[in-house]
């Protein structure tokens, strides 16, 4: 029996799977006891051609979940991008997701990698279902997703300055001087994902993930803040950013979307291959 806070509300779930075989069963694990709490109606992953077993796991999950499961298989050749390959995974889910108009309220966008294999603290997403906001994202002990963070003066890409390194340092730091020092449970941002992200379908309406960089949704004055004060050049050779980003700044220009992070921890510390930048 769902709570009856979310009874009301009905969900999907989505994300994006390659090459994550050993992951897949624990974060199924994890889909099994969310999908206790809220109504589901569908679980829908975008596959794309593994070196592993995934697919197979993938459909072995079919069989052990009852809840409809449908698996997007991308034949089309991959780019040699990585993020333009999770952008074009993702907007297949959101043309799957908006199908569902007008039955559905609120979409999860998860990852099925490592990221959220370990046990999800339930009492946690409860906390952050109540919040009355549009994109809901949650902290960590170790956060590293600042590929998708964009937060007051750094709303920038870190990986489009001239010292990445040194502008995630100073990121980092005050990511955890504003998580320490606001008051409320959420810090507001422009933009976050950190794995996990709970969506209003209606407040994403007419937006698309993007990775292709397009500066018409920053703000040059937050640039020029970077540039002056830590003295910093813009590299504009990579025309790749995090998909994430625009999709948020996109929703915030169309629809006044609010994006925030919710400052409890949803899974446990994260430790692996997404902090290897640190």
């Amino acid at each position: 029996m769902y709570n009856t806070i979310y009874i009301y509300m009905k969900f999907i779930i989505a994300g994006c799977a390659r090459n994550c075989e050993e992951y897949i069963e624990l974060v199924f694990k994890n889909i099994k006891k969310i999908c206790k709490i809220i109504d589901v109606r569908q679980i829908i992953i975008a596959y794309d051609d593994s070196d592993d077993k995934t697919l197979l796991e993938l459909n072995k999950q079919k069989k052990e979940i009852n809840v409809e499961i449908k698996i997007l298989i991308n034949k089309d050749p991959l780019t040699s991008y990585r993020t333009q390959n999770i952008c074009n995974a993702r907007n297949k889910l959101l043309e799957e997701i908006h199908a569902f108009q007008p039955t559905i309220d609120k979409f999860i966008m998860m990852d099925f990698d490592d990221v959220c294999s370990k046990p999800i603290n339930i009492d946690i997403l409860k906390e952050g279902l109540m919040l009355d906001k549009d994109c809901v994202t949650f902290n960590n002990k170790n956060y590293y997703d600042f590929w998708a963070l964009s937060i007051d003066g750094y709303q920038f890409s870190a990986w489009h300055f001239s010292e990445p390194n040194r502008y995630l340092k100073l990121l980092r730091l005050y990511l955890l001087k504003k998580i320490s020092e606001t008051k409320e449970n959420f810090i507001e941002c422009e933009s976050a994902f950190n794995g996990f992200g709970i969506y209003k379908l209606k407040s994403f309406k007419n937006c698309k993930y993007q990775s292709l960089m397009d500066y018409d949704y920053y703000c040059k004055d937050k640039i020029n803040y970077i540039i002056s004060t830590f003295n910093m050049k813009i590299m504009k050779e990579d025309p790749y950013d995090c998909e994430h980003r625009i999709f948020h700044l996109k929703a915030k220009k169309l629809n006044n979307a609010k994006v925030v992070i919710f400052k409890q921890h949803l899974f446990p510390e994260y430790v692996g291959p997404h902090t290897s930048f640190y």
